[in-house]
């Protein structure tokens, strides 16, 4: 190893180690919150006392190297549901914990079929969840009781749809489950326990979706966030004797992203997204009177969970520059607290750097909003390293990202445009980029370029020296852009990025394919023009070098897409450099691997940049 790639491993190392927590969920007593750290390298189950100043404790192996995907705790029963998948495979699997880590064991262990967790009864006797066991396309329902053997749940509801349980009502009786059959295409259902009959809640108007969907406390209506019928989503109210939906808030052109009913019933408390930023409110039912959580300025939110009493709510925050953290909110003394505090690794906060919203125009007039992030210590013009969000049906938020500070740290400034087809700004500006529209997203980058060379901020960019880095979506848009601008870069990372738009759709997940074709495109029907716009197809106009990282056991991306491009680019004599990760999937999650693949690409990118190590 060179010294340089020895002082990168070691500065990198620290900020790595800067952790992050989410998914708080409150005990049954109020007493405790469990929530996910990645406090050991990968997020596993923590748990710490809210009352008392205590240190959090870990309530699985430290010798436990897969991540947990999920945290719930029981309503009335010392019981956390969790999951875990093996080598990054998403093949999750749904275990519990009993009494604060006492006992630990599994409901379902069956290593080739995906479990997804639903929730559970409110007497905590039982869970439901989906799974693909009778065909890894398909996501049937089933409920399983807590005390149950292993692999004993029982199927409930079976259509070959991908279907997702998402709440038992309080008597037990019926569970409320969705029907996803595009990405924003959602249908709503109620399901008799005893009758195993299922009724379609609303008369069907085009694309919805339902996210948080809950009873009301008198078990007559359904609360959820809905987009039914309008272009940004609101918190609905589904009554359940007319079929009838009633919009009860909206912020207007924000999305409401987050929902959770009080356990008395009488508060709503949620989250939206305004500019890429969280507001945090609670909705009185009865009076619909309207209180806002004071939250710091540029704060992201996540996970809201209220305690029994309904006193209290727990949440994640974050910012671009605070690692994310837990914290209540009393809603008796409205006071907001964090309740811990994560170690940033000896790095001085002074030191991070925040971003700035810019908005700009497209190439055909479309309004795009970017984040921009400047070094604090200036060195002369900085070069620009462009950050390639994936999804596509996701949005950049400003969370705090310890790659993002590290890059800063060095002097590199980040820039992150929120293209076409990003989540956030309306349904149809998601569909801005379907199938035939794929490459508008690289024109999107493109002219944010130009919008950065013609700004004041232009002045402070080195546009000799432009670097692009993305996974998943965003490696496809890594790829993509340095084959449509192939004189913009010095260098591409490419992160389990697609490479060819037909074997990806064909070799993608099965369970996957259907709702991957809905936004790309079927790989049959439209093979010409998926052939023609894949980078694999486009190599020989790539002029920058390219470093490209996968994990072999990815089920999204499958390892083939990487392989493609790096075989193709070294037979066109192109520099491309090739990693693999035996027992990762789709992106990093292990903090040895994080440290050992960034630190190589980022070897990569500062030879290329010409800057010191």
């Amino acid at each position: 190893m060179s010294p340089r790639r020895e002082q990168i491993q070691h500065d990198l190392r620290r900020y790595l180690n800067i952790r992050s927590l989410s998914s708080p969920r409150f005990s049954p007593d109020g007493k405790f919150i469990a929530f996910l750290s990645n406090i050991t390298g990968v997020p596993q189950v923590w748990m710490i006392n809210v009352n008392e100043e205590n240190p959090p404790m870990q309530l699985l192996s430290v010798d436990d190297e897969e991540r947990v995907g999920i945290v719930s705790y029981a309503r009335k029963r010392d019981l956390i549901a969790y999951d875990t998948d093996h080598g990054g495979d998403e093949r999750f699997q749904i275990s519990l914990i009993e009494n604060k880590g006492e006992k630990i064991r599994r409901l379902t262990e069956n290593p080739k079929v995906i479990h997804s967790f639903g929730g559970f009864s409110l007497d905590g006797k039982e869970i439901s969840f989906a799974s693909n066991l009778r065909n890894q396309t398909f996501f049937d329902v089933y409920v399983q009781d807590c005390e149950s053997a292993p692999n004993s749940g029982e199927l409930v509801y079976q259509s070959d749809e991908t279907n997702a349980p998402i709440e038992f009502s309080e008597n037990g009786t019926k569970l409320l489950f969705k029907t996803i059959r595009a990405p924003f295409d959602h249908e709503l259902f109620l399901l008799d326990l005893y009758t195993r009959n299922a009724e379609r809640l609303l008369e069907r108007r085009g694309e919805a979706v339902f996210y948080s969907g809950t009873f009301s406390k008198d078990a007559h209506s359904i609360f959820c966030i809905s987009d039914y019928e309008r272009e940004f989503t609101a918190i609905a109210k589904i009554d359940l004797n007319e079929n009838k939906l009633d919009y009860v808030h909206s912020e207007g052109s924000s999305d409401i992203e987050i929902l959770e009913q009080s356990p008395d019933g009488r508060s709503l408390a949620f989250a939206l997204n305004r500019d890429g930023y969280s507001e945090l409110k609670i909705l009185n039912i009865e009076d619909m009177n309207l209180r806002k959580i004071d939250l710091p300025r540029g704060v992201n939110v996540s996970d809201l969970s209220w305690s029994n009493d309904s006193r209290r709510i727990a949440f994640s925050q974050s910012s671009s520059t605070s690692n994310s953290e837990i914290w209540i909110y009393d809603c008796v003394k409205s006071i907001a607290r964090r309740v811990t505090r994560v170690s940033t690794s000896g790095i001085n906060e002074e030191s991070f750097s925040c971003e700035k919203l810019e908005k700009y125009r497209s190439f055909d007039n479309l309004k795009i909003a970017s984040y921009i992030y400047l070094p604090k210590e200036v060195r002369g013009p900085s070069p620009l390293l462009l950050y390639l969000h994936g999804g596509p049906e996701s949005q950049f938020r400003p969370t705090f990202n310890p790659l993002f500070q590290y890059f800063l740290s060095l002097g590199i400034a980040i820039g992150v445009p929120n293209f076409r087809g990003s989540t956030g700004y309306g349904r149809a500006f998601t569909h801005l980029d379907d199938v035939k529209n794929r490459m508008n997203t690289v024109r999107d980058v493109e002219s944010y370029l130009s919008y950065l060379k013609a700004s004041e901020i232009g002045e402070k960019i080195d546009f000799a020296k432009v670097a692009a880095w993305g996974g998943s979506y965003g490696g496809f848009m890594v790829l993509g852009c340095l084959y449509d601008i192939p004189d913009a870069w010095a260098a591409g990372i490419d992160i389990v990025g697609i490479a060819n738009f037909v074997t990806f759709l064909r070799n993608t997940g099965p369970w996957r394919r259907k709702l991957r074709i809905a936004e790309y495109g079927d790989p049959d029907r439209d093979y010409e023009f998926l052939t023609s716009i894949s980078p694999v197809t486009n190599a020989a106009k790539i002029k920058a070098p390219l470093f490209v990282i996968h994990g072999n056991n990815d089920p999204r991306v499958p390892l083939g897409e990487a392989e493609q491009i790096a075989e193709t680019m070294q037979k066109l004599g192109r520099e491309v450099h090739l990693l693999k990760f035996e027992s990762e999937g789709h992106g990093l999650h292990k903090i040895k691997d994080r440290i050992e693949g960034y630190s190589q690409a980022i070897d990569f990118l500062l030879s290329h940049l010409e800057l010191p190590g």
